[in-house]
């Protein structure tokens, strides 16, 4: 019987996730659409992680744990094991909605090589903060909330995957390539994923995302959000010309 590959391949990376990898799993195991693969790179984790993970083990597709050289080489490693048409990489302090599978699946198998996004739900002590990810058609890239982000798995192969040498701007780098070479950007108006602020979720944040937040709660002025959104792009596609000369 021939083998059928998955149509999403999900990736989270861990490291130490007890308090929330179980609610991040959940969140895979009530999908409405089921034809997804799940892929955990886990950083060698010393609590119980690896146990509510195997304890899942149903949901679970792929587990790998070893030491890593940081979160872009883990996700990296996940990227090289998926085999779905769509990636999509979830954090273990994040959750999916019910539908956002579904929802993914409605605009990405009907077109190819593309970068595919939503909304995100923002958490500030378990109560709703706000909702972020807007739809900028020129400027997509300040618009992605990245656990909402799916990305045909042909770009990674044919355009490269994260560059680790960027520690905490790698993410950016990399759909800024995406975008450069012209690949079409869909927003998709539905929620997608949920985050919650504090520790490693609010650490974890673009520095776009968390400077949207904080510019919707009127902490920073609209003149510092959008020079800085300017100043950073342009040391971005500085980076970008030179590394191609």
């Amino acid at each position: 019987m021939t083998k059928v590959n998955p149509y999403f391949s999900i990736i989270t990376v861990c490291y130490n996730s007890e308090k929330t990898i179980e609610r991040t799993i959940s969140s895979l195991r009530n999908q409405t659409f089921r034809n997804f693969e799940y892929i955990i790179i886990d950083g060698g984790s010393t609590d119980s992680t690896l146990e509510i993970i195997k304890k899942n083990k149903d949901v679970v597709s792929v587990l790998v744990s070893e030491k890593d050289e940081g979160i872009y080489d883990a996700m990296n490693k996940g990227i090289n094991l998926a085999s779905g048409e769509m990636v999509g990489i979830i954090n273990s302090d994040d959750w999916y909605e019910i539908d956002a599978l579904e929802n993914m699946y409605k605009i990405s198998s009907i077109q190819s090589n593309i970068v595919i996004h939503g909304l995100c739900r923002y958490f500030n002590n378990n109560e709703i903060n706000q909702i972020i990810g807007y739809h900028h058609s020129n400027l997509p890239l300040y618009s992605i909330s990245h656990p909402t982000c799916f990305v045909s798995r042909s770009l990674y192969v044919e355009k490269g995957k994260f560059n680790t040498k960027y520690k905490i701007a790698a993410d950016y780098d990399l759909l800024l390539r995406f975008y450069l070479d012209r690949v079409k950007f869909i927003f998709v108006e539905s929620i997608i994923a949920n985050f919650q602020n504090g520790g490693a979720s609010s650490s974890r944040l673009s520095k776009f995302e968390f400077l949207s937040v904080k510019f919707r709660n009127n902490q920073i002025s609209r003149f510092e959000f959008v020079g800085f959104n300017i100043v950073y792009s342009f040391k971005l596609l500085l980076i970008y010309f030179f590394s191609k000369v």
